[in-house]
């Protein structure tokens, strides 16, 4: 009986040893952001913003030329980052809600779609 109860011990050490797998856990917040969500549209806004000022200053420097047209779905660009970034920071310092800036945010990724579009070789 003895010779039984330490084997089932034996037997059953590596099991102890190997444990349980723990559960994933979300990475950890860059620092500044309130939780998940406000990360992400912060992050997202601020790659609309980066993306918006990169053709700028190309279209300032002659880099690249736009017609009328790109000119108007680049200002169209310009104008969600306009309407979306109030509402982010607002939402960012606990005074708006997380709906309409993740609409506003939707805003801005399809007129950052509408650009690649319609204006040749640029990239985020």
């Amino acid at each position: 009986m003895k010779r039984l109860a330490l084997l089932s011990i034996w037997l059953s050490l590596p099991l102890a040893l190997a444990g349980c797998k723990t559960a994933a856990t979300a990475p950890p917040l860059a620092p500044g952001y309130l939780n998940q969500a406000d990360e992400t549209m912060g992050q997202a806004l601020a790659g609309a913003e980066a993306f918006y000022q990169k053709i700028q200053l190309q279209s300032a420097t002659g880099v690249v030329v736009l017609s009328p047209g790109e000119k108007k779905v680049l200002n169209d660009l310009g104008t969600a980052i306009n309407q979306a970034d109030p509402l982010y920071l607002a939402y960012h310092n606990g005074q708006g809600t997380q709906a309409a800036v993740q609409q506003a945010i939707d805003q801005v990724t399809a007129q950052q779609a509408a650009v690649k579009a319609v204006i040749p070789g640029v990239q985020p």
